[in-house]
């Protein structure tokens, strides 16, 4: 699958207006005009365009030099503010079937909104295309002009609808900047020969027409006309919850692909949703509350036992930095490198199956319920009403106090014994996380408070690194078994356990001044 950056203007234009020369406008010192050609493209959806309405656009064509399958994605949003909006495109090749399926690898980029609806086609385009390619001082390519004669059908309707239109699409590799200078110096050519910047984003919102369905928007008033009052925690909250929706439904398809990072800020996601569930309770219906949660405690797990694997090769890399030299062996590093690579493939396909299971994709219409314009009939909670400002600022204090005597009571536990309470530990790490996910939707709202967020994360971290570091050293301790068993020399990882120990000991020492702090 390959991907790229497309950055393009749309013009309307009618039909016996020429496209100008362009030779010498702006960066442009030459041009080339090919042939011109034929495009054919089926547009797929759903039945009731979820693609379209997330703004994600999926055509199988034929024709051209980019023949294939592609998948056009929103960029991010800080691409969607600058002056030409760009769209990350995705390419899969064509296979010899007209009624080919769609390739897996674009399936899985757009499975959380399809969420394992069927496709069916919503639009036929046939086009007759002319390329003008743009060519600056040294002959590369700054872009192209294409002008395209459209014909659209909607095989549900048998509407046909035709028009002609001109797009200036960059060449990959130009950069923003010299980028929307060219778009403008063309664009400027472009409009005094007659065309005009296009009303519709895309060749297909403009072949459906009245067919267009509706975007995808995160309403607060609810059907009846009920409205959430302006700074309450209700508002405050389903806010808070909408941003994290967004967060998860973009981090789904780099989870899928086990993307660098994706995982961990995938499994954070669900976590601070789970979290705000928790602490902010009292607002939301509790049944309703209480099924999310329970409905994004698999779908956390899976993504926990998939990134617990990234951070053991991450505790393997500190622990191999601190070991003096030539006493963890190759064959030692070998076998521990080994095992997690097969627990690694293990998890993530246990966390593809969980996110291709049909109560996943049920939890995300109930998130999308919660937070849509009909969500306000959840928020049945007394604390609705209340004044966001002062009800996060008792839910924090709470959440500070569980932490700090949960922290206390950990560091209590060790310091007396010397014997390591996993339990304990986890418990505390479970309450500080949570504290910390709720300033942060507190801050996120502009609310004030008086517990540190940075207090709340170092005891977080604090309390994570004396968990990760115990689970290296007994990851070390059942490596070592298996290799005495072979025959093995174990001495390294008798070395590689002692560090790890000493870096959990360390991490536990510093929780009483942590606890102290919030």
């Amino acid at each position: 699958m390959k991907r790229q950056l497309e950055i393009e203007r749309k013009y309307d234009v009618d039909r016996a207006t020429r496209v100008p020369e362009l030779t010498g406008v702006g960066p442009v010192v030459t041009t080339t005009t090919e042939e011109a050609f034929t495009l054919r493209a089926v547009y797929f959806d759903t039945a009731e365009y979820l693609l379209l309405a997330n703004r994600i656009t999926l055509r199988r064509r034929e024709g051209g030099h980019d023949a294939g399958w592609h998948v056009k994605l929103p960029a991010s949003r800080d691409a969607e503010s600058t002056a030409t909006p760009a769209r990350h495109e995705l390419h899969a090749p064509l296979g010899e079937a007209a009624d080919e399926p769609l390739p897996a690898a674009l399936r899985s980029a757009v499975e959380v909104i399809l969420r394992g609806r069927p496709l069916h086609p919503v639009l036929v385009l046939e086009t007759r295309r002319t390329v003008t390619t743009l060519l600056d001082i040294d002959g590369d390519p700054l872009g192209e002009v294409a002008d395209d004669e459209v014909t659209a059908t909607n095989p549900d309707t048998a509407a046909i609808r035709s028009w002609r239109e001109w797009e200036v699409e960059l060449a990959p590799g130009v950069g923003r900047s010299d980028g929307e200078a060219v778009l403008d110096a063309v664009g400027g050519v472009l409009e005094s020969a007659g065309a005009s910047l296009s009303a519709s984003k895309s060749k297909l919102a403009r072949g459906l027409g009245d067919s267009l369905p509706g975007t995808k928007a995160i309403a607060l008033p609810g059907d009846d006309g009920a409205v959430l009052a302006p700074s309450s925690a209700g508002e405050f909250l389903l806010v808070q919850m909408a941003a994290l929706v967004d967060d998860l439904e973009l981090l789904d398809p780099p989870a899928r692909d086990g993307a660098d990072d994706a995982v961990h800020r995938f499994r954070v996601t669900v976590r601070r949703l789970r979290g705000l569930l928790r602490v902010y309770s009292g607002i939301i219906d509790p049944e309703t509350a209480s099924a999310l949660d329970a409905a994004l405690a698999p779908v956390s797990a899976a993504a926990g036992v998939a990134r617990d694997i990234e951070v053991a090769e991450q505790q393997l890399a500190l622990d191999l930095a601190d070991a003096p030299e030539g006493l963890v062996t190759h064959d030692t590093l070998a076998r521990l490198r080994a095992s997690l690579g097969e627990l690694g493939a293990e998890a993530g396909r246990d966390l593809g199956r969980i996110l291709n299971d049909v109560s996943y994709f049920e939890t995300l219409d109930r998130l999308d319920a919660l937070i849509g314009p009909g969500g306000i009939v959840s928020i049945t909670g007394d604390s609705a009403d209340k004044s966001a400002s002062k009800f996060a600022a008792l839910k924090i204090a709470k959440e500070s106090k569980r932490a700090r005597r949960r922290a206390v009571a950990a560091a209590d536990a060790y310091g007396e014994s010397g014997e390591f309470d996993a339990e304990l530990l986890h418990r505390a790490r479970k309450a500080a996380r949570r504290l910390r996910y709720a300033i942060d939707a507190q801050r996120g709202a502009t609310l004030k408070g008086s517990v540190s967020p940075k207090a709340a994360h170092a005891l977080q971290d604090a309390l994570g690194d004396a968990l990760d570091a115990h689970a290296a050293s007994e990851r070390y301790r059942a490596a070592a078994d298996v290799a005495r068993w072979a025959g093995e020399d174990t001495f390294g990882y008798g070395v590689l356990t002692a560090l790890a120990l000493a870096r959990r000991d360390r991490a536990l020492r510093r929780l009483p001044k942590l606890a102290e702090k919030l």
